[in-house]
C-alpha cells in the first residue's frame, strides 16, 4: 500500500508540473507579444509571477503612470530584488512629488544591485533635488564602476560644476579606461587646459603603444595642435614619446623624425602627410627615406607634408634639406615653407626642388618676438606657363639648428607666394578637422 501511495504523489507531482510548465509557456508566449492585453492575460494565468507584473509597467508607464505604479509595487512585492523595477517605481513616485519614497525605492535598488544604473539613477535624484554632497558621492560610486560609456555621467558632473580637477577629485577617477573617456569628454567642451591636465593624469598611467590610452593621448595631442595650443601639447607628446619609440624634439634639434627613421604616423609633432590624387607616398630604408611620385594628374597647389616644430623667439635658424630627384624638371614650384604657427605669416621659403641627381635646399628666417612655434611644409604650387610636375622627390633628411645660413635669407615677394600661403592654411585646417 505504501509504494501504491507512493507512486500516486509521484505521479500527481509529475502532472502537476506539466501542467505548470504549460501554463507558463502559454503565458510565456502571450507576454512575448509585448502588448498589454497579452501580459495581462499571462498574469492571469501566472499571477504569482511578478516579471509579467513589471513588463506590463513598462508597457503602461507613459499612458497610464498610475496603473505602472501599482504593477510595479506588486512585481517587487513578488520579487524583492528586482532593482530594475524598484528604480521605475522610483521615478514614479518622483513624477508624483514625492521625494522620500522615490529614495527609499532608488535606494532599495542600490542595495540589492551594485552596477552602474542604479548608482546613476541615485545621481540622477539627487541632482534634480538639488543635493550636491549626495549627487557627488553616488557620481563617485557610479564612476567606479567603469561603464561602456560615461560620457552622460561627466555631463551631468559638469553641469554641477564646470571644473574638470574638481570633477577629477570628485569622482576619483581611478582607471584608464575611465580616465580616458573623461580626456575625450574634455575634448567636446573645448577647454585645452582641461584637456591638457587630465591628459597628464593619464600619462601617468601605463601603457602600450596600441593601447587605448595611447590613443587617446595622441588623439588629445592632435586636438591641441589643432586648437593652436602647441604649448600645451608639446610637454604631452614629450612624455609619450618614449612610449610610441619617438624622440622629443629639443632647441638644438627641433625636428621630429628629420631623419625620416621610421615611417611618419601623422600625429603629434611627427610628419602629417596629406593624401592626394596623382601623388603616390613611399618609404625607403638602408638608407632612410621618404619619397613622392608624381603622375602628373595631382592638383595644381597641395601640401605634400607639414609638422609644428619649437623654436625661440627673436633666433636666427637655418632650415637645410638633403633631397634627391628624378624626372622633375626645373622650377616645377615644389618648396618648403615655414610659418608662424600662431599666425599662419610665412617667415622662408626655399627655392624650387628640382636638383638632379640631388642636392641641398636652404632657407633662412629669424623668428618674431612672440613666435615658440614653426610649421614646416613641403608644398607644390604649380607655376604659371608650366605642366604639372611629373617624376620622383627622395627626401633624405629635414634639419632646423639655431645658425645664421651662409647665403641670403629668401624672398617672399614671389607672386606664387600668396595662392601657396592660402593652399597651406586651408589644407592645415582640413587636417586639424579629420583629426578631430
Amino acid at each position: 500500500m505504501k509504494w501504491v501511495a507512493l507512486r500516486t504523489v509521484c505521479l500527481a507531482a509529475l502532472v502537476a508540473g506539466i501542467l505548470w510548465n504549460l501554463l507558463f509557456s502559454i503565458a510565456d508566449l502571450a507576454a512575448r507579444r509585448n502588448h498589454p492585453q497579452s501580459t495581462r492575460l499571462a498574469m492571469r494565468l501566472m499571477p504569482a509571477n511578478g516579471a509579467f507584473a513589471a513588463q506590463l509597467a513598462d508597457e503602461l508607464y507613459a499612458s497610464d503612470p498610475a496603473q505602472a505604479k501599482s504593477l510595479l509595487q506588486r512585481a517587487v512585492q513578488r520579487n524583492p530584488y528586482d532593482a530594475a523595477s524598484w528604480i521605475q517605481l522610483g521615478l514614479l513616485w518622483e513624477a508624483d512629488h514625492d521625494p522620500p519614497q522615490a529614495e527609499k525605492a532608488l535606494s532599495q535598488a542600490a542595495a540589492i544591485d551594485a552596477t552602474f544604473l542604479p548608482g546613476w539613477s541615485l545621481a540622477n535624484f539627487y541632482f534634480r533635488q538639488n543635493r550636491t554632497d549626495r549627487f557627488w558621492y553616488w557620481a563617485q560610486r557610479a564612476a567606479h564602476m567603469v561603464p561602456d560609456d560615461a560620457t552622460a555621467l561627466f555631463r551631468l558632473a559638469w553641469y554641477v560644476s564646470p571644473n574638470a580637477p574638481e570633477i577629477e577629485s570628485r569622482l576619483q577617477l581611478r582607471s584608464p579606461a575611465i580616465e580616458s573617456q573623461f580626456v575625450n569628454f574634455l575634448v567636446t567642451q573645448g577647454d585645452p587646459k582641461a584637456v591638457s591636465q587630465a591628459a597628464s593624469h593619464l600619462l601617468a598611467e601605463p601603457g602600450t603603444p596600441d593601447s587605448g590610452s595611447t590613443q587617446t593621448l595622441l588623439q588629445a595631442c592632435d586636438w591641441l595642435l589643432a586648437q593652436k595650443r602647441p604649448d600645451l601639447a608639446l610637454p604631452l607628446w614629450n612624455a609619450l614619446a618614449p612610449r610610441i619609440s619617438y624622440s622629443p624634439p629639443a632647441m638644438n634639434s627641433p625636428v621630429t623624425n628629420g631623419d625620416f627613421s621610421r615611417s611618419p604616423i601623422s600625429r603629434g609633432f611627427d610628419w602629417h602627410l596629406q593624401t592626394a590624387n596623382g601623388v603616390t607616398t613611399f618609404l625607403n630604408a638602408d638608407p632612410n627615406a621618404l619619397g613622392f611620385e608624381f603622375s602628373g594628374d595631382e592638383p595644381d597647389s597641395l601640401v605634400l607634408m607639414s609638422q609644428v616644430a619649437p623654436v625661440q623667439p627673436q633666433t636666427d635658424y637655418a632650415l637645410a634639406i638633403d633631397y634627391a630627384t628624378a624626372g622633375i624638371a626645373p622650377d616645377t614650384g615644389i618648396t618648403w615653407q615655414v610659418t608662424d604657427e600662431k599666425t599662419g605669416a610665412i617667415l622662408a621659403r626655399t627655392g624650387s626642388l628640382s636638383a638632379e641627381p640631388g642636392g641641398t635646399a636652404h632657407a633662412c628666417f629669424t623668428t618674431p618676438k612672440a613666435t615658440t612655434f614653426v610649421n614646416l611644409a613641403l608644398a607644390y604650387q604649380r607655376t604659371p606657363g608650366t605642366v604639372r610636375v611629373e617624376g620622383k622627390l627622395t627626401l633624405k633628411s629635414v634639419r632646423l639648428s639655431a645658425d645664421k645660413c651662409s647665403g641670403n635669407k629668401i624672398s617672399l615677394s614671389s607672386p606664387d607666394s600668396p595662392a601657396l600661403h592660402a593652399k597651406l592654411k586651408k589644407q592645415r585646417a582640413e587636417g586639424n578637422r579629420s583629426s578631430t
